[in-house]
């Protein structure tokens, strides 16, 4: 008897294990597939319901200041529409009818009216240095917006500068015959309408789901590690039927044993990744990245790692409750500190470092390099798949090392 025969029959019980072959195949598959139907369209602004929502308040209303408002709902990207006043629009602010509001000011015209060319032209040293308070226009943000409160306050000053250089412009008489030469110019080249829209995030439209690029590889990255638990349980069962007894007592080595015991399940850590990349590209249309081929040796990487730290675990584990209690911890925790549950660029610096003391960590920056960038670093690629071999290594060690405690 050697390694290949005890990994026939352990295919073999695995693949009778119905229960088995649902948690590691069929459940990854209906998980990825509920989680990306339900927030895969989380990037796009094609779907309505998934636009920032911005309500405007126009105390001014006049020509001037429905310009900047008509040049608010140009902005791809937001869902525009005007209130009555401040307290309706705070109030919708609150309960999440709206994630931006913004308020044009009674005053707003005598504020355009005090400018000077030099001022819209150079807004860090003349009158609009105090941005938008100065023009008497104020932004509110929802808790969900608070952290990008500036970069909103930049948008909004752009989308008013549109209107209100032209009106400044006016007071220099050589200034307005240029601007009007320009339009018409414009005009005899595109047609009739003059305005400049705002730049609009049409790449994410266009493009495959950014999303899907990062969460399938992270749910694939969690469940590989999910066969601890049923590695584990394999050993502990043949442990009490005295099977794993009788093999210690075989003609065969230590090594071979283990071998034997942890190819299967190394089979069906590939079989389950690729299931998922599949779905991924059958179901949401997800990218494989410019080379494709290079998932092979990270999935690979990946699944020694997994096997080999269940391994690692069935050494440690007696019975079947510290074997539930260790590898839903280890599950959750390592997934939970690489960045499986949220992208790694969200994780803090520190975090991000610590992560790198887990091999979820590395196979996540391989398929980042290989699915989220255009131009992947290969040699970032094959460093995370050494990286990951080397868990692996170590964990198979460990795992020789502690084998004599468990027959």
């Amino acid at each position: 008897m050697g390694a290949w025969e005890i990994t026939k029959k352990d295919l073999y019980l695995i693949l009778r294990d119905k229960g088995a072959l649902y948690t590691l195949l069929v459940l990854p598959l209906v998980f990825v597939t509920i989680l990306g139907a339900s927030t895969g369209k989380l990037m796009t602004t094609e779907d309505e319901t998934k636009l920032v929502k911005l309500g405007i308040v126009d105390e001014n209303n006049s020509d001037l200041s429905q310009q900047v408002v008509q040049a608010l709902i140009g902005v791809g990207g937001l869902k525009a529409e005007t209130a009555e006043n401040r307290d309706e629009a705070r109030l919708r602010l609150q309960d999440g009818r709206y994630n931006l509001v913004v308020s044009i000011g009674r005053a707003f015209d005598e504020q355009v009216d005090s400018l000077e060319l030099f001022d819209v032209l150079d807004t860090e040293h003349g009158k609009l240095t105090e941005g938008l308070k100065y023009l008497r226009l104020q932004v509110e943000c929802g808790s969900a917006f608070v952290n990008v409160g500036e970069l909103v306050e930049y948008v909004v000053l752009a989308a008013a500068l549109k209107s209100i250089v032209p009106q400044v412009a006016k007071k220099n008489k050589l200034v307005a015959m240029q601007i009007e030469r320009a339009l018409r110019r414009h005009q005899e080249q595109y047609g009739s309408e003059t305005a400049i829209a705002l730049p609009s995030p049409k790449a994410v439209e266009s493009g495959p789901n950014y999303i899907y690029q990062i969460l399938v590889p992270a749910y694939t990255v969690m469940f590989s590690f999910f066969l601890i638990n049923i590695m584990a349980n394999s050993f502990i069962t043949e442990r009490n039927l005295g099977t794993l007894r009788r093999l210690q007592a075989a003609p065969i080595r230590p090594i071979e044993l283990l071998l034997g015991k942890t190819i299967p399940f190394f089979f069906v850590s590939l079989v389950q990744s690729a299931l998922l990349f599949l779905s991924g590209k059958v179901l949401f249309g997800m990218s494989w990245g410019t080379y494709p081929f290079l998932l092979l040796p990270v999935i690979i990487s990946t699944s020694v790692s997994a096997t080999a730290l269940g391994l690692t675990l069935a050494t440690f584990v007696r019975t079947q409750s510290q074997v539930a209690a260790y590898a839903n911890f280890l599950v959750i925790t390592l997934a939970g500190i690489s960045g499986c549950y949220m992208p790694r660029d969200w994780l803090p610096q520190f975090m991000q470092n610590v992560s790198l003391a887990t091999p979820h960590a590395w196979a996540l920056i391989a398929y980042q390099q290989l699915l989220t960038q255009d131009h992947p670093n290969v040699l970032v690629v094959w460093q995370c798949c050494g990286a990951l071999v080397s868990f692996g290594t170590l964990y198979f060690a460990i795992g020789c090392l502690r084998f004599r405690n468990i027959g």
